[in-house]
């Protein structure tokens, strides 16, 4: 096995579904100066980036969405991205560092795991709010390191998963796709886009801020609007019962557990084709 296989199969054995690499300059072609592998680790060479299901087969049927929240199933790939860190520093002598990825202002992160996924051979983009789907597994969540280490990268797949036959033949017919009917702009949802005539994403639209405010509802930014609403409360009885209440208590577990607010909304994914012979067990 080479350097590269190696280390690959370190994350696949802690945690990765799916592990791939890409070049650090690949990088730059597509980001601003602080956004890029180098900024974070002067020297960068390579990102090894790994991706798991998130949500069981199980979870997925599971009838009350705020399951997908509140177990937190889509931080297995941070262990493999750890391991992998400890893996090259204590084999091989590189530097190695867990790329950032938790948003700093508004919805800009300091590096795009969706893009570093890409690069790295792992997917495309989506009708459905740009997620990156992989052509097997379908919705996977997805964290990277950055080492010194030169690695041999893999390359940006060729053929688009998105839309898949199944979505192109709806969209022919109906002019819809499973993921824009479950949510339509025109109905008050979050996404809308047009495929062309060879079957590719002619346009794509997703309504960010609509999205946000069905799908984050606990975490950062429910607390903040909670405290404001407990601070400026005068009378002391309905001030307790919104402290001690459980939208408020599980906005704070949300913080405590899970670093900030995921997701409870995946119905674009539940109705996704891609993947779901993973999602469909006894």
């Amino acid at each position: 096995m080479t350097d590269t296989e190696r280390i690959k199969e370190v994350g696949l054995r802690t945690g990765g579904l799916v592990v791939g690499v890409a070049a650090a300059s690949a990088f730059n072609e597509f980001v601003p100066a602080g956004h890029r592998p180098e900024d974070i680790l002067i020297g960068a060479q390579s990102v090894v980036v790994a991706g798991s299901k998130g949500p069981t087969a199980g979870a997925w049927q599971c009838p009350d969405h705020r399951l997908m929240e509140i177990t937190g199933y889509d931080f297995r790939e941070n262990v493999a991205i750890h391991v992998m860190c400890d893996y090259i520093e204590n084999t091989f002598g590189y530097q190695a560092i867990q790329a950032p990825s938790l948003p700093t202002a508004g919805h800009t992160p300091p590096m795009s795991m969706m893009l570093a996924a890409v690069l790295a051979g792992l997917g495309t983009r989506s009708l459905a709010a740009n997620i990156i789907l992989h052509p097997d597994y379908g919705l996977l969540y997805y964290a990277a390191l950055i080492t010194t280490m030169p690695l041999t990268p893999d390359h940006p797949l060729e053929t688009a998963v998105c839309p898949s036959p199944p979505c192109v033949e709806m969209y022919r017919k109906l002019g819809t796709t499973p993921c824009l009917a479950a949510c339509p702009v025109s109905e008050g949802g979050c996404l809308d886009g047009d495929i062309d005539a060879d079957g590719q994403i002619a346009s794509s639209y997703y309504d960010r801020e609509r999205c946000t405010s069905r799908s984050m509802n606990f975490g950062i930014s429910t607390v903040q609007k909670s405290l404001v609403q407990i601070v400026t409360e005068d009378d002391p009885e309905p001030r307790r019962a919104m402290i001690y209440s459980d939208f408020f208590t599980q906005s704070l577990s949300s913080l405590g557990f899970y670093k900030e607010s995921v997701a409870q909304c995946f119905e674009c994914m539940r109705v996704c084709p891609v993947g779901r012979v993973h999602r469909r067990l006894k």
